[in-house]
């Protein structure tokens, strides 16, 4: 009876772990353009006095989604993520084009990046916003298969974030 519930459980763990490794694939690209120009849900994320003084120009916000359960990976996604943000765009952040924020889509107020973003697990999602308004955005997939290697999550992490900068 015990060997059946290990075996079970290891079964629906591969399971999991081959969808996060194969979805993206199925479902093709992992680029989406933001629907509409009035996209209610970005004004629920802004607060602050640089969003407003940014609003004008062009800035790309850096998302990680989590939730509350938090496993090792998922932490270590977060702490690259920040990493990699924070050592390559410090002048883009002082003057606002840069932005990280963390977030709980667990929480109620969060729960509609879910939808908004596609999410179906942890995520790094690149927005990049003009004028105020959410002109495209990108679900870096490949976080989950570069965790493990440092310096190649990192620069996953740089080369997206300055594809939309330029």
């Amino acid at each position: 009876m015990q060997y059946a519930r290990r075996l079970k459980h290891l079964i629906l763990c591969l399971v999991g772990i081959l969808f996060v490794a194969f979805a993206p694939q199925a479902w093709g690209t992992e680029e989406r353009s933001a629907r509409g120009t009035g996209d209610p849900n970005l004004s629920e994320t802004k607060g602050t006095d640089k969003d407003i003084s940014t609003a004008e120009g062009h800035r790309v916000i850096v998302y990680y989604f989590h939730g509350n359960n938090r496993c090792h990976t998922c932490r270590r996604i977060e702490q690259l993520t920040q990493q990699a943000v924070t050592e390559s765009f410090a002048h883009e952040i002082e003057a606002g084009r840069v932005e990280m924020k963390v977030i709980n889509v667990d929480e109620e107020v969060n729960r509609h990046f879910t939808e908004d973003y596609q999410l179906y697990t942890r995520s790094v999602v690149i927005s990049d916003v003009v004028k105020g308004k959410e002109r495209q955005w990108k679900n870096l997939q490949r976080v989950w298969e570069l965790v493990r290697s440092d310096e190649t999550f990192k620069k996953y992490i740089r080369d997206e974030i300055r594809a939309y900068l330029s």
